[in-house]
């Protein structure tokens, strides 16, 4: 499928993406080069989706990988989409600290009720447990992790985190902005990323 490009080289749709994010119009190209290398298939779904985060970004966590595809699935039909893809990227690349906190928050409130409940956290702590202590049990240690995350983030003490809680918490200290797993590409692979994949294609990565 030929593109439909613009007299500067870019397409249209990356023209129209760009505007609404952090990256350039040949950014936005590259992405959604990533998104449909072959032109042939323009929605994204879940297997595809883990690929790109683990081959690129080293994620191997699957509970939180089908939890970051939800949210970037921003209309909830079961693939994402190019423009889906492309906006999400901005935040899990170059977001600001309210992006973040957004996009972070969203990934760990499993049922988007505005609440992370004790059995979220269970549920995405548990994941995170990779060395288990001799003689412990991995649901023990996990509840313990619970206790503790509740004591740092629960400002109202009803036993949930809220999104204020949440928010009010990592502005304050930010290393706590991933507390329940990894969701975002660390510093590393970031780099990497916006600096090889992008001159795969001629192209000079944002300053960083």
């Amino acid at each position: 499928m030929a593109k439909n490009t613009t007299y500067k080289g870019y397409s249209k749709l990356a023209e129209k993406i760009a505007k609404n994010t952090h990256f350039t119009c040949e950014e936005v190209d590259a992405l959604l080069t990533l998104h449909d290398p072959t032109g042939a298939s323009p929605r994204l779904d879940g297997n595809r989706f883990r690929d790109i985060m683990h081959g690129i970004f080293a994620m191997t966590d699957e509970v939180l990988m089908e939890a970051m595809f939800r949210v970037f699935d921003m209309d909830q039909d079961g693939v994402v989409g190019p423009e889906e893809f492309v906006l999400s990227m901005s935040v899990f690349l170059h977001g600001s600290l309210d992006e973040r906190i957004d996009y972070c928050f969203s990934v760990y409130d499993h049922n988007s009720d505005g609440m992370v409940s004790r059995d979220e956290m269970f549920h995405h702590l548990k994941s995170t447990v990779v060395n288990l202590p001799p003689g412990e049990e991995l649901d023990e240690v996990a509840k313990d992790l619970v206790d503790l995350v509740v004591r740092k983030l629960d400002q109202d003490h009803d036993g949930r985190v809220s999104f204020s809680d949440y928010a009010t918490a990592v502005r304050e200290e930010p290393l706590l902005m991933e507390v329940f797993g990894p969701v975002l590409p660390d510093t590393q692979e970031r780099e990497h990323f916006l600096n090889t994949f992008l001159d795969q294609y001629g192209l000079r990565a944002q300053q960083l």
